[in-house]
């Protein structure tokens, strides 16, 4: 009996030397395999952002800076910085936003913003603020972030849904009432009722139908969701490495009539400085990649001439390629049939047809300066790609009393300039059917069929 103990006492003891050799050496593999696995987590994250070799401000820079901002309304060109004279350079086009101040001055709107991106390298050739009771500009106007973004989310919106859900572009919606008011009772599901109507989603998207977007976020998203995917886009975070305090925001609903107050822009929670509103546009037109907009091109040292900040581009991916393959097209919609067609069919149908368009309108009432807000995002590429990426730009009116321009008019005014005088374009280069992919000859068959039917 005393033998069979000692016996059994032996295995339990190999027992317990065993299990917990083999629970070691499981924590250990998993520690390592976490530890791998998390450096290549970083890697990919590094070379996704392609940040890694953004170089550093100089120091107090930014301080500087936004002290000299709240100051003035010039542009600050020089500097002091620990006893150093620092020449500022910017990435504006002199000619570019001599034109817009130009018509900005001829329509004379109570506040209107402009900011046009070059796509290719995320520079800001123009960022304008203007005030028309003082026939003034304000720099300070463009770099707000006191503007509500209205419309303009349903770029995010419907990027959060064509990439994690199962919307499509033609995915069918119902919705009763007036498509720009969105009230509790249009979010209710009918079956039946002859008040009905019905839209696919790029409909829907081109004429800015605040019921589907609601209904469709409900029903295919979370507030969750549509948050991270704009923080994709460059909302709650410091948009430009030069200023910190440019940030737009959008913020959490708290249940689902917010939800699809947030999803169509139907608050004035959402806000988002004109700069930002260009770069929504650039995001789509960059295939998914977000190009961090940049202001100043060169920080100069005065006494030396040594350039203190070289240039350098920063982006991160944003959506797919695919998802922003299906916006460049739900975008072209609004310009062909949608809210901002009636500015483009004063286009000469020659850029018509050797730029690829796409754009979002927008309007709410609200934010500071207070008064009627009148948006308008969208991106212009050259179809022959030795051209470039093209641009993208945003214009804002603010109209207290009353209209004085529609922002869809002025920037299809600022668009025909830049490539007729900027980055010239040859309004014959795409005549050739066979050159075009199968995407371009959609688009332009579609833009074809609306303009015989508005002249029938």
């Amino acid at each position: 009996m005393d033998q069979f103990k000692k016996s059994k006492i032996k295995t339990n003891r190999k027992f317990v030397f065993i299990a917990t050799t083999l629970g070691l050496t499981l924590f250990i593999s998993g520690t390592v395999f976490n530890i791998c696995q998390g450096k290549f987590n970083q890697k990919v994250s590094a070379a996704e952002q392609k940040d890694e070799n953004v170089p550093l401000l100089p120091a107090g820079f930014k301080d500087v800076m936004e002290k000299s901002f709240l100051q003035g309304s010039d542009w600050p060109d020089k500097l002091t910085l620990d006893n150093k004279q620092i020449k500022v350079e910017y990435t504006f086009n002199d000619p570019l936003t001599a034109y817009a101040k130009s018509l900005l001055k001829q329509y004379r709107s109570d506040y209107t913003t402009v900011a046009v991106i070059d796509n290719e390298t995320g520079k800001v050739l123009v960022a304008i603020g203007y005030e028309g009771k003082t026939n003034s500009f304000d720099k300070n106007l463009i770099l707000s972030t006191t503007h509500p973004s209205a419309s303009l989310i349903k770029i995010v919106t419907t990027a959060e849904l064509l990439q994690n859900s199962q919307v499509k572009k033609e995915t069918l919606f119902d919705f009763r009432g007036r498509s720009t008011t969105l009230f509790k009772y249009q979010l209710n599901e009918t079956h039946g009722n002859r008040w009905d109507k019905s839209q696919t989603f790029e409909t829907a998207f081109a004429k800015s139908n605040n019921v589907i977007f609601g209904k469709a976020a409900i029903k295919n998203t979370t507030s969750d969701g549509i948050v991270k995917m704009a923080e994709g886009f460059g909302f709650n975070q410091p948009l430009l490495k030069e200023f910190g305090f440019l940030k737009s925001e959008i913020k959490q609903a708290k249940d689902n009539y917010e939800l699809a107050e947030l999803a169509s822009g139907y608050n004035v929670d959402t806000v988002i400085s004109p700069i930002h509103a260009a770069a929504l546009a650039s995001v789509v037109a960059n295939d998914g990649i977000l190009k961090t907009p940049k202001l100043i091109s060169k920080l100069v040292d005065v006494k030396s001439g040594e350039n203190i900040w070289p240039e350098v581009i920063s982006e991160k991916r944003a959506i797919t390629i695919e998802t922003s393959k299906e916006m460049q097209e739900m975008m072209a919609m609004t310009i062909d049939g949608g809210t901002a067609r009636k500015s483009f069919r004063r286009m000469n149908n020659g850029y018509r047809d050797a730029l690829e368009i796409g754009g979002k309108t927008g309007s709410i009432t609200g934010g500071t300066p207070f008064g009627k807000r009148d948006w308008f995002t969208a991106f212009a590429v050259p179809r022959e790609k030795t051209k470039g990426k093209g641009i993208s730009i945003s214009v804002m009116n603010v109209n207290v009393k009353r209209w004085h321009v529609k922002s869809s008019m002025l920037a299809k005014n600022i668009i025909e300039y830049y490539y007729k005088n900027i980055n010239p374009v040859a309004l014959n280069s795409i005549n050739n059917d066979s050159k075009r992919t199968p995407s371009e000859s959609r688009q332009l068959k579609r833009r074809r069929h609306h303009r015989r039917k508005r002249h029938a």
